[in-house]
């Protein structure tokens, strides 16, 4: 550790070991702040975790880029989720645990097949703006700086980013991968074009996790049948589960059935609620159907148009239990703490239950880990960056920025040997795995690049990787996209 005048100076390194197939893998970690600068001035220090093995002369390790999303989630929910060197521990099917957090070593870890660098964008984790001199006398010192909480800027934050490190650390030669979740994974999509374009990056490969691809269906209304046909086969997913699926066969595989509940989503459900009359009562006999397929009761489906929303569909599924299902992981349950109420009053299972752990490892792993000795709060989940967020598109005047497909399929047409993975959780509301197979399809028809796209489905949730079984599936499946 070096001794500046400014904490956002220092450098904390370490060492640490793990179990890798068996074998001890030694690694080395550093954890420090990188600079964005306008000229000379700095503007925000970028906090990240930087895992590499020792390096050997004349070594090119494949060294991966990784971010979450939010907007204002740090790289804690991949750090110490499933990617890096330590990890939560969880139940086999994604329970969480009793307080406090335990963390053990991930032996998932890519660490076997690549070096690490988890970054947390300004306003997460440790990373922050740099305050400036104010021209105004009257401006209040609590007003939070929201320069880099804005769709493009934030783009071109990591870009910056990326490329400054890749000097600083001497990293140009390696093969250069991106992976990002959620909002992380549209960050991903979209970097895949601007790295090349802005920064002259090329891009061995780029993994989507979770992704948050087109906000047309990721924000539609109530009213929009085609996003309601895209989570419907999220919603029988979830129902075969938990047994209230009359559709499910016995001894059928995952896979089988997803791919009879999509072909009835964009066959036999889209057209009926596309061209509902809404004078008229649907169809009985349709109406039936869709009961058997998402286990919710006829009645109700006709009160919602066929097409009820995802707060809808997880306070109604085991109603009858006093059971509510997680937004992000519908394949999970937990008590409803106010049954009686009309709506939800509780916090969602999954992301609410996830806060307490992952802010507690994330703590314990930077500090008695890493030995990182900052009084700062690690902000796992900034809520004020989230709700001040800059969508609207200064240059078009669009309230939301454009969706990612294009630039994902732009970068890939630009840089066709490229590998390209798209995952999900088959229990995920929304981030619903079905319209990345819908918009992946939509480029095939088009494109033969689209084709090197590999779609990759999980049991499990948006943090699909907390399933153990499919946390050692994705390990594995990543390991083979790296070779």
């Amino acid at each position: 550790m070096t001794t500046n005048s400014r904490p956002e100076d220092k450098r904390y390194e370490s060492r640490g070991k793990l179990k890798l197939s068996g074998k001890d893998f030694n690694y080395e970690a550093t954890a420090a702040w990188l600079s964005l600068k306008d000229g000379d001035n700095r503007k925000a220090d970028v906090f990240h975790t930087y895992y590499r093995q020792p390096r050997r002369a004349g070594g090119k390790r494949p060294l991966t880029f990784v971010f979450n999303g939010g907007p204002g989630a740090a790289s804690a929910y991949l750090h110490v989720g499933t990617v890096g060197p330590k990890r939560v521990e969880c139940g086999a099917e994604g329970s969480l645990p009793a307080a406090p957090a335990r963390l053990v070593d991930n032996q998932q870890s890519w660490l076997a097949f690549t070096d690490l660098v988890f970054v947390d964008p300004v306003g997460t984790g440790l990373s922050k703006t740099v305050p400036q001199e104010s021209a105004g006398e009257n401006k209040e010192k609590s007003t939070p700086d929201t320069f880099y909480w804005d769709a493009n800027k934030d783009l071109d934050a990591l870009c910056e980013f990326i490329a400054a490190f890749l000097s600083r650390e001497g990293r140009w030669a390696s093969p250069i991968y991106i992976a990002g979740e959620s909002y992380g994974g549209y960050r991903c999509a979209r970097l895949v074009r601007m790295l090349q374009e802005k920064a002259g990056i090329g891009l061995s490969g780029a993994m989507l996790i979770s992704p948050a691809m087109e906000w047309d269906s990721l924000f539609a209304s109530r009213f929009n049948s085609l996003a309601a046909a895209i989570r419907l086969p999220s919603y029988a997913a979830a129902a075969r589960r938990h047994g209230r699926c009359g559709n499910s066969r016995r001894g059928e595989s995952l896979a089988a059935f997803l791919l009879r509940a999509e072909q009835f989503a964009l066959g036999e459900y889209l057209p009926v609620v596309a061209a509902a009359d809404g004078d008229a009562p649907l169809d009985k006999k349709f109406v039936d159907s869709l009961a058997q397929w998402i286990g919710l009761n006829p009645e109700r489906l006709n009160t919602h148009s066929g097409m009820p929303a995802i707060d809808t569909f997880v306070r109604t599924l085991l109603q009858d239990e006093g059971k509510v299902l997680g937004l992000y992981d519908a394949g999970t349950m937990t008590e409803d703490p106010f049954p009686g109420s009309d709506t939800f009053r509780g916090v969602d299972p999954t992301l609410g239950g996830l806060n307490r752990l992952y802010t507690t490892a994330t703590n314990q792993h930077l500090r008695d880990n890493l030995g990182v000795d900052s009084e700062c709060h690690y902000e796992l989940l900034n809520y004020d960056v989230n709700s001040r967020w800059q969508w609207r598109d200064e240059k078009t005047g669009n309230p939301i920025p454009v969706g990612a497909t294009e630039d994902l399929a732009v970068g890939l047409g630009m840089n066709p040997q490229m590998k390209l993975s798209i995952v999900h959780g088959v229990y995920d509301l929304v981030t619903p795995y079905f319209e990345s197979k819908y918009l992946v399809n939509q480029l095939r028809r088009g494109s033969r690049l689209a084709n090197a796209i590999l779609l990759q489905n999980y049991e499990g949730g948006h943090m699909f990787y907390m399933w153990q079984k499919s946390r050692r599936e994705f390990a594995r499946d990543m390991a083979k996209m790296y070779r």
